[in-house]
């Protein structure tokens, strides 16, 4: 049985790599699933405003917990064993450390956050399926205008 590390911080790219996972389970690739979310270290801000540590900790741990819930209500539909971390720092270090500690046998990535994705294929020391963003995705994000005011106006 391969065990997989699924990243998730939330966003739908996140869950289509969830989904990726889950075709190809159904293709017969036996697989437990590990969920990870990374959380970004506190800010100098945060620690001043509240400084107790284990408040701050609390409120990132919840955070992470929720963007894992809808990662866990589809892999609990699909009856896949599983279970989740959430820890803090750099997320693609985190992503490679986790997977070398939790001895994990593949890394499923959205490929999303270039910079991430090209740090976790890099440093990785087991294979790591990437999942392209959705072409309607892409396109929206290509229609948008990059000085962000609307183009209502026709194009000679």
């Amino acid at each position: 049985m391969i065990r997989t590390l699924l990243p998730i911080d939330g966003s739908p790219q996140a869950l289509d790599a969830v989904r990726q996972a889950l075709q190809l389970r159904a293709l017969g690739l036996d697989f437990t699933a590990v969920l990870l979310n990374v959380q970004e270290p506190p800010h100098l801000y945060e620690v001043v405003l509240a400084p107790d540590v284990d408040v701050i900790e609390g409120a990132r741990h919840a955070a992470g917990e929720h963007a894992l819930l809808a990662a866990h209500a589809l892999l609990d539909e699909a009856g896949v064993a599983h279970e989740s971390l959430v820890v803090t720092g750099d997320v693609a270090q985190q992503v490679v450390e986790q997977a070398d500690l939790l001895d994990c046998d593949l890394i499923v990535l959205a490929g999303r956050g270039q910079e991430v994705t090209q740090a976790v294929e890099r440093h990785s020391h087991v294979p790591v399926l990437l999942v392209p963003q959705r072409r309607s995705d892409l396109e929206a994000e290509d229609l948008d205008d990059p000085g962000g005011e609307p183009t209502d106006q026709p194009q000679p």
